[in-house]
């Protein structure tokens, strides 16, 4: 068997368990009004697409989908 380091131990098993450090806050948008609302490592710690940007702050309307802009075999990792 083979033991994985997380070097951010705290979002394992996840994507950001090893990514976290690479995280850039400003191409997260949640919402941008009525204020900008950035997601956090946490909210996208495993990279499946749940970044969407929301027509405002209720969060009840979506208004771009981003799935898949990552994935553990695109390369970027």
């Amino acid at each position: 068997s083979e033991t994985i380091s997380w070097q951010y131990g705290a979002y394992a098993p996840d994507c950001a368990g090893c990514h976290a450090g690479r995280f850039k806050q400003d191409a997260h948008k949640k919402t941008e009004s009525p204020t900008t609302i950035f997601y956090t490592v946490a909210e996208l710690k495993n990279c499946a697409g749940a970044c969407h940007l929301y027509t405002n702050n209720t969060f009840t309307t979506i208004k771009t989908t981003r799935n898949s802009k990552h994935r553990s075999t695109d390369g970027g990792f």
